[in-house]
């Protein structure tokens, strides 16, 4: 990476050339390359106006400038693709799905979390949290059900599969898998 030289360096090398010292003094002198010192005078002559071209303080304007369109940019993709996968209002736990999706496709967390309005902390408290007793259960239940369903062939609706003797499948009120059943329902 090139070094860079602070604004009052420059101007007392480009001083020193003005003052009548050779570029190869100011080499062996100041330990500086002689490209360096040549580009320092060509933008200051293009500063002062004698040489046409792109001004120092243009070159920062444009600099900033395209940081804040990428910025920008960035920040629309999100609230395109926020809107997209939302389509209306959500809970901010919710959300989170929906920014975990967006940084897979690319986007920034910080961006898709200002644009979804959660804080960043949250999504990846979120994130590293494990799943909670009750959804453990929940997904459980969810695969005994289907296990009854598919043993059915697919002809149990609802009504069969909850009608389905559960003691033999270990489901019970407390989640005790030897305790049984008090009534046919009482796990469902």
């Amino acid at each position: 990476m090139p070094r860079r030289y602070p604004p009052e360096f420059r101007r007392k090398v480009l001083n020193l050339l003005k003052a009548g010292r050779s570029v190869a003094e100011l080499v062996r002198d100041l330990e500086v390359s002689d490209q360096t010192i040549y580009n320092w005078r060509r933008q200051d002559l293009i500063d002062t106006g004698q040489v046409p071209g792109v001004t120092s303080t243009d070159q920062a304007e444009l600099v900033a400038a395209r940081r804040r369109i990428t910025e920008l940019e960035t920040e629309l993709a999100a609230h395109r693709r926020a809107a997209e996968l939302l389509k209306g209002v959500v809970p901010s736990k919710d959300r989170y799905a929906v920014i975990q999706r967006m940084a897979a496709e690319g986007l920034p967390v910080d961006v898709c979390c200002r644009v979804l309005d959660v804080s960043a902390s949250g999504y990846y408290a979120w994130r590293y949290r494990p799943l909670s007793q009750r959804a453990l259960r929940h997904a459980w239940l969810t695969e005994q059900i289907r296990a009854v369903h598919l043993a059915s062939r697919g002809t149990y609706g609802s009504r069969r599969v909850r009608a389905e003797p559960r003691p033999c499948r270990g489901l019970s009120r407390g989640g005790d898998a030897d305790a049984p059943c008090r009534h046919p329902r009482s796990a469902w």
